[in-house]
């Protein structure tokens, strides 16, 4: 645990030997659940994950507030404690917006930027996501709508997580095995957080990502799959906006593509680092 200045205590792991990278995870709310990415990383890296403030096995500091600047912060409190300089940041969904947001405001620290499966700038991604959504859940629509509109079980949360992940996956037989390994990664009787999920969600406005992006000279690889629900062009704006930006599209990947083409997403990584 690395205690903050405010008492929080970040659950950290740290693995591999190499140049440090931090992975972000999503959610917002979620719990850290990089290994299998640190996995694939830490033959090269020091690969150090978090559970983000009042997510997973972290403390939130008894506030109960969350903000985009509290996490950015939180971020860098970490590396400061971790005593690391300068590292790769490489986050995920919604953690990929941190890490950008982070890049941003500290960019002496960071050597560079990977952004997977992020959304973009604003909520532009929402309706083509919703959509395929929906359309991939077919006749289960009705069973993750009626599990999510009330209190759940612990089997009957598991269900409906499943039913949430499945479509994040390429279609097919193994979505819903790539669903199951994700909830495995859950620690014992951690719940999602949706007050950091609503919060967090609702305070990206205060500091426009599109602007604080037109500042960033550091390097960003953006690496997406092609079968993400969420559509990847919704990050058209947030490319052009970047400096000094790439993009990778991965066929037969979806909003986790490590999972499902982990080769080459090893391969861009270290390539993304290599002359940072």
């Amino acid at each position: 645990m690395v205690e903050l200045s405010d008492g929080t205590l970040l659950w950290t792991a740290v693995s591999g030997n190499g140049p440090p990278l931090v992975l972000c995870h999503g959610g917002p709310g979620l719990w850290d659940y990089l290994a299998p990415l640190a996995a694939l990383l830490d033959d090269v890296f020091t690969v150090i994950r978090f559970d983000q403030r009042g997510c997973g096995r972290s403390t939130d500091g008894g506030g109960g507030r969350f903000t985009v600047e509290q996490a950015v912060n939180d971020l860098d409190q970490l590396r400061a404690a971790l005593g690391v300089d300068r590292w790769g940041v490489v986050g995920h969904s919604w953690g990929a917006e941190l890490a950008l947001r982070y890049a941003a405001h500290f960019p002496g620290h960071v050597a560079g930027v990977v952004y997977i499966a992020g959304v973009g700038a604003g909520d532009g991604f929402r309706d083509g996501y919703v959509a395929e959504r929906e359309r991939r859940l077919g006749a289960d629509l009705l069973r993750w709508t009626e599990l999510g509109s009330r209190q759940r079980d612990p089997a009957e949360e598991r269900e409906w997580c499943l039913l949430q992940w499945r479509p994040d996956f390429s279609p097919g037989p193994a979505a819903l095995d790539h669903a199951a390994a994700l909830w495995a990664t859950r620690p014992p009787d951690v719940e999602v957080n949706a007050a950091a999920h609503r919060q967090l969600w609702a305070d990206r406005d205060t500091a426009d990502l599109l602007t604080l992006a037109a500042g960033l000279r550091r390097p960003v690889t953006m690496l997406l799959g092609s079968d993400d629900p969420r559509p990847w062009q919704a990050t058209d704006s947030l490319l052009a906006a970047l400096p000094a930006a790439s993009r990778i599209v991965f066929d037969a990947a979806g909003h986790a593509p490590w999972v499902e083409q982990p080769s080459v997403v090893r391969d861009a990584i270290l390539t993304a680092f290599a002359t940072v």
